[in-house]
Order: structure tokens, then sequence, then C-alpha cells
């Protein structure tokens, strides 16, 4: 009786060792992901900072898409956001190539509409509040624009791991989702046109800032 007794008790503790140190190792992932989303974060608010101040100073939008372009590019999930934004049904339609383009397209257009959007610097900052690794494995990064008077606009960033780090899959601003936005907006752009002229369509949104055009 003694020796099941010791046996139970030896595996309780076991179990209770076990316990700790997988809580002790889920908390070191949840800590290194949430840094690393963070650094990834910072660097884009960095960016645009520096974008507004080209802008302040004189820079035009082909420089200042010139200057964000690898950073963004590298800190999205392009691949995935691509799928997402055009959904299953429109997706699963194109071949290798048209979604190449199509993702290509939208690349541009992402890098375009930051270069235009943050154009100008009246003594704005950022601020990341936290960062909370989600039970999907993501990670929503809480951050905000605070201006010069004060007042802050709340963004909120969802990121995922990829092969080579975290990379941004969507972006709220004031509550309103980005990809949810675009999708609604490509899906009923679609039931009338073609992909193509969807492509065109996002191209032609790039071509006014490289060529400096007044964007709307």
């Amino acid at each position: 009786m003694k020796r099941i007794s010791l046996s139970l008790l030896a595996l309780f503790l076991t179990i209770t060792f076990l316990t700790k140190d997988l809580q002790a190792e889920t908390g070191e992932i949840s800590t290194i992901a949430t840094k690393e989303a963070i650094s990834v974060i910072n660097g884009l608010h960095e960016r645009l900072i520096k974008t507004m101040k080209m802008g302040k100073d004189g820079k035009d939008c082909s420089k200042r898409y010139k200057f964000l372009e690898n950073y963004i590019k590298q800190s999205f999930y392009f691949p995935l956001i691509s799928r997402i934004v055009l959904g299953r049904r429109h997706w699963s339609k194109l071949d290798e190539k048209k979604k190449r383009d199509f993702m290509n397209a939208f690349i541009k257009m992402t890098i375009s509409t930051y270069a235009s959007r943050f154009d100008s610097f009246s003594g704005q900052s950022f601020k990341t509040k936290k960062a909370i690794l989600n039970k999907s494995g993501h990670v929503l990064v809480d951050s905000s624009l605070v201006k010069s008077n004060g007042e802050e606009i709340d963004f909120k960033y969802l990121l995922t791991k990829a092969k080579d780090g975290w990379k941004i899959v969507s972006v709220s601003a004031k509550g309103v989702n980005d990809l949810a936005v675009k999708r609604a907006d490509y899906n009923a752009f679609l039931k009338d046109h073609s992909i193509d002229d969807l492509i065109k369509k996002l191209l032609e949104k790039t071509d006014k800032c490289i060529s400096n055009k007044k964007t709307s």
C-alpha cells in the first residue's frame, strides 16, 4: 500500500513539475512572439514618421514610395492577404500567373496608399500599447497615432508567424478592418468586372503616386 502511495505521489509530483515547465515554456514563447511582433510594428511606425517628415520637407510621393517599399514588402504577409481580400471563390479561379499579377498589383497599391496618406508631419508620434498572443497563434498589437493636439487614433494589427518571421496580416483603424473593407469592395467590383480590370484599377492608384498626380 505504501509502495502504491509513493508511486502516486511520485506521479503527482512529476505531473506538477511538467505542468510548471510547460507553463513556463508557454509564457516564454508568448513573450518572444509578442516582442518580435512589436518590433515589426515599431519598425513600420518609425518609417511612417520618417515618411511624414519627408512630405513636410517637400519629398514627393514617388520618393516616399521608394523609402517604404522594401519594409512594407518584408513586413506584410501578402500571399495570405491576397487570398483573403479576393476570397476563396475568386482566388481559386485564378491560375498561378494571374495570382502573382494580382498580388504584385496589390503590393504596389498598398505601398502607394501609405506613401500618399502619410505625407505631412506636425509633431505626430506612434504609441505601442500592448501585444497579446492569442489561442490561434496570432499576435494582436494595440497602438495609436498621437496627434500634436493629443488626440489618439487607435490602430490594431494582426500578425501571424511566417517562415521568415512575424508578418502583418491586417490593420484596423478606428475599429474598421482594412481587409474586410477591401474584400467587400473587390467582390462588389468583380460582379461586373474581370480580375484584369481590378488589377488595372490597383495599378492606376499606384501610378498616381509614382507620377505624383493628386491622389484621392
